[in-house]
């Protein structure tokens, strides 16, 4: 672990970028703003998904600024740089997004294999239904939580009901902010299919 005045650094270098990028960078290099209306449909205009992920981005920096703030301890520890513990760390971090990354790609279109059927009870394919309710969601949902609630849990090394509805809210508000508000946007994976 870095000494804790390295981290406060650290974490002020990427809050000052975050925002530098969100309040100057973003504007001038975008022809145009966050969300664009023509003609009634509502779409992603180009700063939409830089301006998010710099927000993001900063919100994550005051939580590594606020967290080093907090520590006690000022210096570097002595334990060496990489350990088995932080192999099977890793090991089990690449576990959980492969899953995820799993379930995030075909639970949506097993889902339309086991449950769908086409008004006359024909099949239908995945591809005419993702972007029908429920089964637009399903991957992005099931993907996501899995990868939010399983990674928090490897991180705390416990499971806690609470991170249950952090990974269930954190999942909601990214569908609130990419899905609901945009008429022409595919949640991932949906557009590639």
């Amino acid at each position: 672990m870095l000494s804790r005045r390295t981290e406060l650094i650290l974490g002020l270098f990427f809050l000052g970028l975050s925002l530098f990028a969100v309040l100057v960078w973003i504007p001038l290099d975008s022809e145009t703003g966050m969300i664009e209306t023509f003609r009634r449909q509502t779409t992603m205009g180009d700063a939409f998904l830089p301006t998010v992920a710099g927000a993001l981005m900063a919100i994550c920096a005051v939580v590594h600024v606020l967290v080093s703030y907090r520590r006690t301890d000022n210096f570097d520890t002595e334990n060496p740089t990489i350990d088995g513990n932080d192999l099977a760390f890793l090991l089990q971090l690449i576990g959980i997004t492969a899953l995820s990354i799993a379930l995030f790609y075909w639970a949506g279109p097993i889902a339309v294999g086991l449950f769908a059927q086409g008004d006359g009870g024909e099949l239908v394919t995945y591809r005419q239904m993702r972007s029908t309710y429920p089964y637009k969601l399903i991957g992005f949902v099931m993907g996501g939580f899995n990868l939010v609630f399983l990674t928090t849990a490897l991180i705390e090394g416990r499971v806690r009901a609470i991170r249950i509805i952090s990974s269930l809210l954190v999942v909601a508000i990214l569908i609130a902010i990419f899905d609901l508000p945009l008429d022409n946007v595919l949640l991932p994976p949906n557009g590639d299919w």
